[in-house]
């Protein structure tokens, strides 16, 4: 895929002269005995390669005037097929990754022997290594990259090494055009996946039952993973920030508000949409003016985000925003912080990962895809409310990727009028 193409070459730019750089895309993680959670690609690795499959490697060298980039993946066990399903080929990883020379895994510790070793060689003499140190990124079972990293520093003590996280940041912080396809891709299916989960509310519906009437959704539709898993909240329950799935088992009251947060992936890339809506199909009393004073929160939001702006200044907006307005409907006192009932960010970096690489001391820039996510939780009234959309800064109006699902309350009540009963 060109895209990886792209990418790659820019990383090549940010690295130093006789360098070289190395990143994983992880192994299983054991979860209990010997079970193991489900595998999740590391994203840097997949920014830069296309590919998912665990064990793989990729290999940058930058020396002597030249880029060389090698992919590494398993070779092929029918065995291992017959436990844990197909595996790709090497002309497979070629062609999802544009990168022609492809080998074993096996061979990896040859190649980095070759490629750090002190004496002038082929590729160059190699000064700095860069690696992928997130943390928990695992290579085998017990050793991770910073295990990786100490013997680096061990065997080639002449090698300085440097974590290439902060590069990686830079450049996925500003989407390209094919990654804001994906995002809208990946909104759009979430759209479809909530008016079917709304269509599905009847008397004693449970929360976990929702949840699982938009997972299916996803599957059956259109193949889909989750970007995290689902939350839906009723009543006191949503504020709960992250309201986990295994409690998700109360009956939704037909007259209160429920709270969702979720989303699917496309290419990799997440949709991460909250809704607030009422049961019975209308907002009234304190519920309605609870919603609408985080709606205007959220829609002032958006229109104060421009690049310049740094996450913090934007927090403050909405700190101060919430502040205000409580204040003047009466739902808070003078003397309260509003902390108390708004006490979480307004929003993060969105991609590949949910919460995405982000600096948050960078200001922002055209390209950035923020989530706006104002939200107001009063336990003693048992109201939760959140309202999260995702916007793709412009440098002039902002873009709201997610603007087709439902927030304005004249716009919910007549999605939910005629919802199956």
């Amino acid at each position: 895929m060109q895209e990886n193409v792209t990418r790659r070459e820019k990383l090549f730019e940010l690295m130093e002269e006789n360098s070289a750089a190395i990143i994983f895309a992880g192994s299983p993680k054991i979860a209990t005995a010997d079970e193991e959670y489900p595998f999740k690609v590391n994203t840097n690795f997949f920014y830069l390669t296309n590919i998912q499959q665990e064990n793989s490697v990729l290999l940058l060298v930058k020396g002597l005037g030249e880029h060389k980039t090698y992919l590494f993946v398993d070779e092929y066990s029918e065995l291992k097929e017959k436990w844990t399903g197909r595996r790709i080929t090497y002309e497979e990883a070629r062609q999802f990754s544009d990168i022609n020379s492809v080998h074993s895994t096996n061979d990896l510790n040859t190649f980095i022997e070759l490629t750090l070793a002190k004496k002038d060689n082929q590729y160059g003499a190699i000064e700095k290594l860069y690696i992928d140190l997130t943390p928990e990124i695992r290579i085998k079972s017990r050793y991770d990259t910073v295990d990786f990293s100490h013997s680096v520093n061990e065997k080639f003590p002449h090698i300085t090494v440097e974590n290439i996280e902060p590069f990686l940041m830079q450049m996925r912080m500003v989407k390209s055009d094919y990654e804001i396809k994906c995002l809208k891709k990946a909104i759009d299916y979430t759209h479809q996946g909530i008016v079917h989960m709304l269509s599905n509310i009847r008397k004693n519906t449970c929360e976990y039952e929702l949840a699982d009437e938009f997972e299916l959704y996803g599957r059956k539709i259109a193949r889909l993973p989750l970007s995290f898993s689902t939350i839906v909240a009723s009543g006191k329950n949503a504020t709960i920030l992250h309201y986990p799935y295994h409690q998700q088992n109360d009956v939704i009251d037909s007259y209160g508000l429920v709270l969702f947060d979720l989303g699917y992936s496309y290419n990799g890339y997440c949709a991460d949409i909250s809704r607030t809506y009422p049961v019975s199909g209308h907002f009234e009393g304190r519920a309605k003016l609870i919603y609408e004073t985080v709606l205007k929160c959220n829609k002032a939001v958006i229109e104060y985000m421009h690049p310049g702006l740094t996450p913090k200044d934007v927090q403050e907006f909405s700190k101060e925003f919430l502040r205000n307005e409580c204040l003047r409907v009466g739902l808070i006192s003078e003397d309260e912080d509003i902390m108390k009932y708004y006490y979480h960010g307004v929003g993060h970096s969105l991609g590949l990962d949910t919460h995405d690489l982000q600096d948050r001391n960078r200001p922002y820039e055209v390209g950035n895809v923020i989530t706006v996510e104002p939200g107001l939780y009063f336990a003693k009234y048992g109201i939760g409310v959140r309202i999260e959309d995702d916007v793709l800064i412009t440098g002039s109006v902002n873009e709201v990727l997610s603007k087709d699902i439902a927030k304005e309350v004249k716009d919910i009540e007549k999605l939910l009028k005629n919802r199956t009963k």
